[in-house]
């Protein structure tokens, strides 16, 4: 697909060590697809889980649409980029959380959308494109939380230099990329910044996003970025995810009617389709099978509510902030 203006440049990311993590993008992309009349180029920001024959899946979804899609392996870039600081900031979370942290270097478009793999594109998302983005970097929903002001929660982000008010969802992200590489110095700072604060990052990618940019980002009405349908058309957001934990939403329906329409779903068999759906059932977690599971989850929950109360994460803070001040020298 040639390089026009007329292109909406669209960033997904494929972590993928199970092989099943890359229908997700299919999904993503076709509900794009089905919405959007302008052309499509999405950009996919993957490693060497990304396999052959998902790869193959994935471009066969752009031809069937007549749609673009280009592949970037950053396994070497993101070596560089995940040093111990960043890594012990990753926690639970997978690495290709942070491959949205390369986009600056690695896509030569003036302007992107970032996506994550768990949301629907119900409507043209050219709306989304034509947004004007000023002189803002990035542009995104605002988080819906609420955070009391003297909470562990709140401590922690402003430690981190930022509001909770004005906190970025990165689920969605429009990318300024021109002047990001002209104004910003993005990718030197991300290793010092969790150097410096990743003990605090609970989304790391997310928080450090926020830092970066705070003050600097447009916000967007929140049917860009929605997790319940909106009249005129939405961007969903998975809460719970259609594959793993349904609840019989709009975004479990649209996920899997989409699918239907992917490379990974049109050519199942009805049995094939039942086998899918019996699978998901089977691994829901409110699902137990035995006493002994609710048991075991009600524990869990106790625990998480002792040892996470706010009195003792504040306390847990500022001895960490205490231990940095000492040990630490700030670049």
């Amino acid at each position: 697909m040639p390089e026009t203006s007329d292109i909406i440049h669209v960033v997904l990311a494929v972590h993928d060590p199970k092989g099943t993590y890359s229908r997700h993008a299919g999904v993503v992309m076709a509900s794009i697809f089905e919405n959007t009349k302008s052309r499509v180029l999405v950009h996919i920001l993957h490693d060497d889980t990304l396999t052959a024959h998902n790869r193959s899946l994935l471009t066969e979804t752009a031809s069937m649409y007549k749609q673009g899609v280009e592949f970037h392996d950053i396994s070497s870039y993101m070596e560089q980029m995940m040093n111990e600081d960043v890594q012990n900031a990753l926690g639970i979370w997978s690495v290709g959380t942070m491959f949205r942290l390369a986009i600056p270097d690695v896509i030569s478009a003036d302007k992107v959308i970032y996506l994550d793999c768990d949301i629907i594109v119900h409507m043209d998302i050219r709306e989304l494109w034509d947004i004007p983005m000023g002189d803002f970097p990035i542009a995104g929903v605002r988080h819906d939380m609420v955070y009391k002001r003297f909470s562990a929660s709140a401590l922690r982000l402003r430690i981190m230099k930022f509001d909770a008010k004005d906190y970025l969802v990165a689920g969605l992200i429009v990318m300024n990329l021109s002047l990001i590489r002209a104004k910003y110095d993005m990718t030197r700072q991300i290793q010092p910044w969790y150097k410096r604060y990743g003990h605090y990052a609970r989304c790391p990618d997310q928080d450090f996003i926020n830092s970066y940019f705070s003050g600097k980002i447009k916000f967007l009405d929140r049917k860009f970025l929605a997790t319940e349908p909106q009249e005129g058309g939405v961007i969903l957001h998975a809460v719970y995810k259609p594959w793993s934990e349904p609840i019989g939403c709009l975004m479990d329906r649209l996920y899997w009617e989409t699918f239907l329409k992917t490379p990974w779903g049109m050519h199942l068999t009805p049995r094939e389709v039942v086998n899918v759906m019996l699978d998901v059932i089977q691994g829901l977690p409110y699902r137990h099978l035995k006493t002994g599971n609710c048991y075991a989850r009600i524990l869990y929950r106790l625990r998480q509510d002792l040892f996470n109360s706010d009195v003792i994460l504040i306390v847990k803070i500022l001895w960490q902030e205490l231990r940095h001040m000492l040990f630490h020298k700030e670049r």
